[in-house]
């Protein structure tokens, strides 16, 4: 497994609490789903860029793990332990 792997795999797992700081809870679905995908592209190329690897293969692959890594984990553990919705609740605009 080369360095970029174990990063996006790493990036990946501890993904899904940062983009719940981001996200609000009364944002539909669709625009939840966006957000999150831009953050795993966002967190992707950031990964490629501290390992000196902006190639489009690279970056590819580091998307994809990114993103696969931030859902199995969100749907298996964050949320589940109600890490990340405790987090969109803190971080909410509250209604005026």
């Amino acid at each position: 497994m080369t360095d970029l792997e174990m990063w996006s795999l790493l990036v990946g797992f501890f993904l899904p609490p940062a983009i719940a700081v981001i996200q609000q809870k009364s944002w539909s679905d669709s625009l939840r789903a966006l957000v999150a995908f831009a953050c795993c592209i966002a967190a992707a190329l950031g990964t490629c860029y501290f390992n000196g690897l902006l190639d489009g293969r690279s970056i590819v692959s580091a998307t994809l793990t990114v993103l696969v890594t931030a859902v199995a984990t969100y749907k298996a553990f964050w949320h589940k332990t109600g890490v990340s919705d405790a987090i969109e609740k803190l971080t909410s605009r509250k209604a005026r």
